[in-house]
């Protein structure tokens, strides 16, 4: 009887993480499709509510929407195969978390040819830069995105870029125990290939 008792209580366990596990599945291609439609309301709707502490909710919108624009770059996002590759769900003290990586293509179009040859010659990590004409250039790559559930989610998941770039801002935001936590589940995933 305790058998039959353990097994149906595993059952139920990986029924219930694999219902989790699809939802933020479905939630990280959500915010990436929000992403690419440059629909700053449903990303910011599904930011890490924390990160608003740092740059408040119409800096970070007025920043997406028009910081490129007004330097006369235009930004394309190309229709890539994600390959969405997910973490397992990492229960900690007070939070839950799960990280994803994801592949992501953009063309950056400049009104000054100069930008395009100077963001040609930008080194950065994890990310291929080629210049497809005059005033064109591709970058492609591989983007994280951290899923989070704790208090200040109110108890639902809320997604935040979890890439090298945005290491000093998480560190503002984000307890000790869940930056060691991701940065352990962003090793595993960048053996997973």
């Amino acid at each position: 009887m305790k058998k039959l008792l353990l097994c149906l209580f595993l059952l139920s366990a990986g029924a219930a993480f694999a219902q989790v596990a699809q939802a933020i599945k479905k939630d990280f291609e959500a915010i990436v499709a929000y992403t690419h439609q440059k629909n700053m309301d449903k990303v910011i709707d599904m930011t890490y509510p924390r990160i608003f502490t740092v740059m408040p909710k119409a800096q970070m919108k007025d920043m997406a929407n028009g910081m490129l624009d007004g330097m006369g770059i235009k930004t394309i996002f190309e229709e890539v195969p994600l390959m969405l590759k997910l973490s397992p769900v990492k229960k900690l003290n007070n939070a839950a978390i799960c990280l994803g990586r994801y592949n992501q293509s953009m063309v950056l179009e400049f009104a000054n040819p100069a930008l395009a040859d100077m963001m040609t010659k930008t080194q950065m990590k994890g990310t291929v830069t080629e210049k497809i004409g005059d005033n064109k250039v591709r970058m492609k790559g591989t983007q994280y995105l951290l899923a989070i559930k704790d208090s200040y989610t109110g108890n639902s998941w809320k997604y935040l870029r979890y890439d090298d770039e945005d290491a000093a801002t998480n560190a503002r935001i984000l307890s000790k125990e869940i930056i060691a936590a991701a940065t352990q589940l962003k090793t595993a995933l960048k053996i997973v290939k």
